[in-house]
């Protein structure tokens, strides 16, 4: 199926338009999937037989500013929710869970601290932790350090780095993927050697740039910034799953977050990174649904 194929979109009521895509059973559980970054609604495609096989109706969203949805000036986290609450209103949802994975973890938590009576479930695979805790960026690679830890301390190289970003996967994404891959460890390297992975990561990311680079330096300052809320204080069962050898989202991230979140079960794999924890371990993340 074409991006086009996996476009469908609600007007909010203050006027914007939220681009989503559905994958799985039509008819199934409901489950919201919130993508990663750079990422947009495309990003679970190569998962859509399991979904299916699940009996799970997985409602992809582009976040704001991402694939076709509509840019909101001055947003904070703690907006989503807000977001997320229309769609299932206006789609007729009473209940739903939700799935984050990498950059759309924080995301996944806000929903679970501001709209809980909506959730049964929230699950967040390697998702990002807060950057105002102890070594929160330990394990690291530099690039995502640049730009979630110390882009804000220095804005030119934060907006250079997003740039060049935005100006590969525009124009060159099969080779500036290439060179982001080689720095990958080898459970990652593995994962996305294959041909349909590769092209499905990089479909994803390519989508999620469709409007250029300020929509990606609001991601930025999102996640670089306090959440608003303390991962204390949500009252909604959370499962963890991180691989231990990712150097995009390190463990310690995981390790964190589960420290502070009352229920919470975290799932760690020592053999995988980030990009091999869903291609090996989603039909245990799909259980946790």
């Amino acid at each position: 199926m074409s991006s086009q194929e996996l476009l469908e979109s609600v007007e909010l009521s203050d006027g914007r338009s939220l681009s989503f895509a559905r994958f799985g059973d039509p008819s199934g559980k409901p489950v919201f999937y919130f993508h990663g970054f750079p990422g947009s609604r495309l990003e679970p495609h190569s998962n859509h037989e399991k979904f299916v096989e699940a009996g799970i109706q997985l409602l992809a969203l582009d976040r704001p500013g991402i694939g076709y949805s509509t840019r909101k000036s001055k947003r904070r986290l703690l907006d989503w929710p807000d977001d997320v609450a229309e769609v299932a209103k206006i789609l007729n949802l009473e209940k739903f869970s939700i799935l984050g994975v990498s950059g759309g973890g924080p995301y996944a938590l806000a929903c679970a601290r501001a709209i809980p009576g909506y959730l049964e479930k929230v699950t967040v695979a390697c998702g990002l932790g807060p950057m105002d805790a102890p070594n929160a960026t330990s394990g690291m690679m530099l690039s995502n350090r640049v730009l979630f830890r110390y882009g804000r301390f220095f804005p030119p190289v934060l907006r250079l780095s997003v740039s060049i970003m935005v100006r590969q996967l525009s124009s060159k994404p099969v080779k500036g993927f290439e060179k982001f891959v080689d720095g990958l460890p080898e459970p990652d390297r593995l994962v996305l050697s294959r041909t349909d992975a590769k092209d499905f990561v990089m479909a994803s990311a390519v989508e999620g740039v469709r409007q250029g680079s300020g929509p990606l330096l609001e991601e930025v300052s999102i996640y670089s910034s306090p959440w608003g809320f303390k991962l204390e204080d949500l009252s909604i069962p959370v499962s963890l799953f991180q691989g231990e050898g990712d150097i995009d989202v390190p463990a310690s991230m995981a390790r964190h977050q589960a420290s502070l979140i009352p229920d919470c079960e975290i799932n760690l794999y020592p053999d995988d990174g980030h990009f091999s924890l869903l291609a090996n371990h989603i039909d245990e993340i799909i259980a946790s649904l």
